[in-house]
């Protein structure tokens, strides 16, 4: 072979040293196009990864508690945990609570000396709460009560909450994020509250049916041992203060604090000297009426009756109850003020009271305004008529049909705009005549020779400080006599601590704690 056809040969079989360089850089190029993708992938998921994890996505399906066999996501905490802190922002004011909704719960103290903060206490306040209601739940079902027992009342309470949403204008999920936490959902909602629907139809039961099995026997025996929270105390009083103290001088200065002080003592000295006379116009024989008129006490009652003495004020409780029948004595109130208070009677009372049933009538309210821009919500006369229409129309189909209280109860729950009673049949138990219904109810129930079967109609047309502020007429139907009010709230106090005790039995099987999951709570 030539050389010339030998180099030519080698020329021919394989790349030159210029195209394997260009092949290496191109591999390069390729290599590093992989590397960036990879990274590219990799960052893309680490976002999607955040956002997921700043959605609440993760934390809100964490573990954050096992009750028993059932395991609740933090989602499903929430519910109980915001409920709690809910109802204690609502009633914080009323009740003196220390918590502040716009404060953080982990920046605020429960209990400072115990370390235990706000979120603390809704933590634990939640894990006992979702402890009774699921160990309740689940007797129920297993006690044959299904989700279709409480659907009504699941639809209701959702349109309730869907209707609170638009009124402030939220979507229901967004409102009910805003109520519960950001977890909150519709679907873990709605399971939660069927949850607590069944938790509280079982409960209920429960109570009516110990209420039920209890016989005099045991009525009697609680008497014996709680005559105090049983017995009728019949007594008076007339509370006087002092009058109000100038704390300023006639050019509008701060007056010294030992002048201050020397006239709220002598305006405290003469509250009580005017309290001792008349205790001495009573032992002469005064009437306490007439002593009311006479003197006008901050406040007083001419003749009360209160059933226990829980009901009787603990700041001259244990003196009204020393004094024999009739006497009188003066008891201080610290620097406010002297009560004068009268002892007459006490006494288990007997009377009976009374089951009844209604139907409400309403007159439709328009509004009435007055030259001085203020305004009434009353009826006119054309709504006074309609309401009295339709109220005897009612009464004419319950005379033209049977006329048994069964008939007068189906046509309650047709007709009647009483909210608390339209499903079941209009009926109120145990009705006493120191019971503080609207008088026109109360006259009918307790008229001289009213008997059982009766049937009637009264009007209410709501007062200036009438609490019931309704207008119309209601359709009245005498049950009949029932126990006395001792025995009802003897048994009702023998009920709920039965109950009370079943409710722990269940809730005890149930082992319960905090997991991880629940650190997302709260704020």
């Amino acid at each position: 072979m030539s050389a010339s056809r030998e180099k030519k040969q080698r020329q021919g079989a394989g790349p030159s040293d210029k195209s394997i360089q260009a092949q290496q850089d191109q591999a390069v190029r390729k290599r590093k196009t992989i590397i960036y993708s990879v990274i590219g992938v990799v960052a893309a998921v680490l976002v999607a990864a955040l956002l997921i994890w700043n959605s609440g996505f993760f934390q809100a399906r964490a573990t954050a508690a096992t009750i028993g066999g059932t395991t609740l996501t933090a989602g499903e905490l929430s519910y109980y945990y915001y409920g709690l802190r809910n109802e204690y922002a609502s009633y914080a004011s009323v009740f003196g609570y220390s918590f502040d909704s716009s404060i953080p719960e982990s920046e605020q103290y429960r209990d400072e000396a115990q370390g235990i903060t706000w979120r603390d206490f809704f933590l634990d306040s939640a894990l006992t709460t979702a402890q009774q209601y699921i160990s309740l739940a689940d007797e129920a079902l297993n006690s044959g009560y299904t989700a279709d027992d409480v659907k009504t009342q699941l639809n209701s309470t959702i349109d309730s909450m869907k209707s609170s949403a638009a009124s402030n204008g939220y979507s229901y999920a967004a409102y009910l994020r805003a109520m519960y936490g950001p977890y909150m959902t519709p679907a873990i909602y709605e399971e939660q509250t069927t949850r607590y629907l069944l938790a509280s139809r079982i409960f209920n039961d429960k109570g009516t049916e110990l209420t039920k099995s209890y016989v005099d026997a045991d009525l009697e025996k609680f008497y014996s041992e709680h005559a105090d929270a049983l017995d009728t105390i019949e007594y008076s009083y007339l509370y006087f203060t002092p009058e109000a103290v100038e704390t300023k001088d006639a050019d509008g200065n701060d007056l010294a604090e030992d002048v201050v002080n020397q006239r709220k003592e002598e305006a405290l000295a003469a509250a009580k000297a005017t309290a001792e006379e008349a205790l001495a116009a009573y032992e002469d024989g005064e009437e306490i009426s007439h002593l009311i008129e006479r003197f006008a006490p901050y406040s007083s009652n001419d003749h009360a009756a209160a059933v226990g003495t829980t009901s009787i004020s603990s700041i001259y409780q244990e003196k009204l109850l020393s004094l024999k029948e009739d006497e009188a004595a003066i008891v201080e109130n610290s620097t406010s003020g002297y009560y004068l208070v009268v002892f007459h009677s006490r006494y288990l009372a007997e009377d009976p009271t009374k089951d009844v049933r209604h139907i409400l009538v309403r007159a439709e309210n328009v509004t009435e305004e007055h030259d001085d821009h203020s305004h009434d919500e009353v009826p006119t006369d054309e709504a006074w008529a309609a309401a009295k229409e339709k109220a005897d129309s009612i009464l004419a189909e319950y005379e033209a049909g049977s006329k048994t209280e069964d008939a007068f109860a189906a046509l309650a729950n047709q007709y009647s705009d009483d909210g608390g009673s339209n499903t079941t049949g209009g009926l109120y138990e145990r009705i006493a005549i120191t019971d503080s219904y609207v008088p026109e109810f109360m006259d009918w129930i307790f008229a001289d020779g009213r008997q059982a079967g009766d049937t009637g109609i009264v009007q209410h047309a709501a007062g200036e400080n009438d609490g019931n502020k309704y207008w119309g007429y209601h359709i009245m139907y005498l049950v009949g006599d029932n126990e006395p009010v001792w025995k009802g709230t003897a048994r009702a106090n023998l009920a709920d601590a039965a109950r009370d005790e079943w409710m722990l039995a269940l809730s005890g099987n149930y082992e319960a704690a905090l997991a991880d999951g629940s650190n997302s709570i709260g704020s």
